[in-house]
């Protein structure tokens, strides 16, 4: 069911589309105005749903005459319900509109008004068949009291006794009600015809004629006019119904003077077609603004029928689309009635375009729903992992795990509004809170390491004064600085090569004023490296000896290409002792010994861990 919810039924009189074809001819059976239709209107727009079925209710109920009594209050109530009705359905949809991705299907409030309209519908054809049962007696009944006429006009014997029968059978033509519409002219044209033949027929009875023709002209003049100030009113429908009760009492008083009747049929007739041609242009002006309204109603259906969601997977695409839905939705209730032949086909053309979409909408959501489902569960899963991360120490290699899960988690689709809020932001809490400690304990090296910086500035300067000439212990003291420079700490990066180099400068200067071997003073100084980063542990040796190892291995492969550039270079040149050989032979002598040198370097590593195990 669609969010437009409602039952249109038009407001106009069931025979709204009939008129009268002829000014001197009125239907016998046309409704003549009740008292019912002549009290107030009661105001039923303050009643709730559930009110207003009650009173419609009872009213079919305790409507113990014809339910055309309470037309209008069963009519009026159906108009105040569905209007209800209908707000309650569109606020709703209103709602599910708002939640937009979240909206859960909602079961519709039920029409409770629907069944009590079928009583009253089944009521009423109840009583139209009676009703024609009824006019179908009235005919048999007419026609027996022309038969009389025709006999009274045919054999009249004694004037004064068959006035009095003829009236009598006029009395009882008043008691008899309306016969069938098919029949209605013909039996009141010889009813007509008979009285005026009999009436005709008194020569004898001129005293009781002129009496009775002058009592009719004062009752047919008077409804003249009566007929004549209806052209007066603006209410043409209440015109047009009085004007049929005009006719039913102009059909029930006797003739007129012979003289005096077609001058005053004629201007009843006049007055007649006044209320008739107002009566014609009102519905006619109905009629075309209805089939306006049924062109307009037509292209809204279309335009639901058509309609497309650009992005089937997109919210936003089915919320624009919803929208423009509920908009033709609301142009389609400020639109009157169709004509009543089609509106209640046009109603639900535009009703199952709407429920289409809406189908198709509700569908949507229901997939959406278990793909967010499943995708909140794979968000929870990342939240405990980053969970599960956050107090490592470990920065680089736990910042690059971070940096992994927050990529997944972009690739992640949404998950159910309600919770999105709060999945994000334990999530985002557990990424704050490692990188906020890595960020303090960062902050706090950096101190640490600007201290460091000071202190192998100062120590350097400690090498550079440190007395050589006469001073046994000199060598001894030269390595106590060098221990002492391995026991500090990290410097910041950016300073660490700069600082290295004025270091190695500095030994490399005490050194040769200890007049030792490079290559031994290179050694001794790599011993007391090794002691150093044994007291902080042997990974730390092992990553160094892993080090040494790959420079041995980078330095191997230089020295065979440098080998295998020297072949190359002794077929081709013909003098065996040029300077560009013996150059090369030179860098691959001062490769190997740097060679050498490395693997002293891991021999003695290799010696040191033996010693430490």
């Amino acid at each position: 069911m669609s969010t437009l919810e409602e039952k249109e039924t038009l407001t106009q009189p069931e025979n709204a589309q009939e008129t009268v074809a002829s000014a001197n001819i009125v239907a016998d059976n046309e409704p003549v105005m009740t008292d019912a239709e002549d009290q107030e209107a009661v105001d039923y727009s303050s009643f709730s749903e559930a009110e207003l079925v009650e009173k419609a209710r009872t009213l079919i109920t305790e409507c113990k005459g014809s339910v055309s009594a309470i037309k209008r209050d069963i009519e009026d109530i159906k108009s105040c319900y569905y209007k209800s009705y209908n707000q309650t359905i569109d606020k709703i949809r209103g709602e599910q509109a708002e939640d937009g991705e979240n909206a859960e299907p909602v079961e519709l409030p039920a029409d409770e008004f629907k069944s009590v309209y079928v009583v009253y519908q089944r009521r009423k054809k109840e009583e139209q068949a009676a009703k024609e049962a009824e006019m179908e007696k009235n005919l048999k009944a007419k026609l027996a009291l022309i038969d009389k006429l025709k006999d009274l006009a045919q054999n009249s014997q004694d004037a004064r006794q068959d006035v009095n029968a003829c009236r009598e059978i006029q009395n009882e033509w008043k008691n008899i009600g309306a016969v069938p519409q098919a029949k209605a002219d013909e039996v009141n044209g010889n009813y007509k015809l008979w009285i005026e033949t009999f009436y005709d027929s008194l020569s004898a009875a001129n005293e009781l004629r002129d009496l009775d023709f002058r009592k009719n002209l004062e009752e047919k003049i008077s409804i003249c006019e009566l007929a004549e100030s209806l052209a007066e009113s603006k209410d043409v429908v209440d015109s047009f119904r009085k004007l049929q009760y005009y006719h039913e009492r102009w059909k029930e008083i006797g003739p007129v003077a012979r003289e005096r009747r077609e001058e005053l049929w004629e201007r009843f007739k006049e007055a007649t077609a006044v209320v008739n041609k107002k009566h014609r242009e009102y519905f006619e002006q109905i009629h075309a603004k209805e089939e306006q309204n049924l062109v307009e109603k037509t292209k809204l259906c279309e335009e639901v029928e058509n309609v497309k969601v650009e992005n089937e997977e997109s919210f936003d695409c089915w919320q624009k689309v919803t929208d423009f839905v509920v908009a033709k939705q609301d142009e389609w209730r400020k639109i009157g009635f169709a004509p009543k032949k089609d509106n209640d086909k046009i109603y639900e053309r535009f009703r199952a375009a709407c429920d289409k979409f809406f189908v198709a909408k509700n569908d949507f959501y229901k997939k959406m729903k278990d793909i967010q489902s499943e995708n909140m569960k794979k968000k929870v899963a990342l939240c405990e992992l980053a969970e599960s991360l956050k107090d490592s120490k470990e920065w680089k290699e736990t910042t690059n795990k971070f940096v992994e899960i927050q990529k997944e988690w972009k690739t992640i689709g949404p998950v159910p509004r309600k919770s999105s809020d709060a999945i994000w932001k334990r999530f985002l809490a557990a990424c704050d809170y490692f990188f906020e400690q890595k960020e303090a304990d960062f902050a706090s090296r950096k101190s640490e390491e600007t201290v460091n910086l000071e202190k192998k500035k100062e120590l350097i300067e400690r090498i550079k004064g440190l007395q050589i000439e006469g001073n046994d212990n000199a060598f001894a003291d030269f390595k106590k600085l060098l221990a002492e420079w391995n026991s500090i700490g990290h410097v910041p990066f950016k300073e660490k090569d700069n600082i290295y180099k004025k270091y190695k400068a500095t030994i490399d200067e005490v050194f040769d004023k200890l007049n030792k071997d490079r290559s031994i003073n290179r050694l001794d100084f790599f011993k007391t490296n090794i002691e150093t980063l044994a007291s902080q542990g042997m990974a730390k040796v092992n990553n160094e000896r892993k080090r040494l190892q790959k420079l041995v291995e980078n330095f191997t492969s230089e020295i065979a290409t440098a080998e295998n550039n020297i072949g190359f270079f002794s077929k081709s040149s013909k003098d065996a002792s040029s300077p560009l050989l013996d150059g090369m032979k030179k860098k691959i002598a001062k490769l190997k010994d740097e060679r050498n040198l490395l693997l002293e370097k891991i021999r003695l590593i290799d010696e040191a861990t033996e010693e430490k195990n």
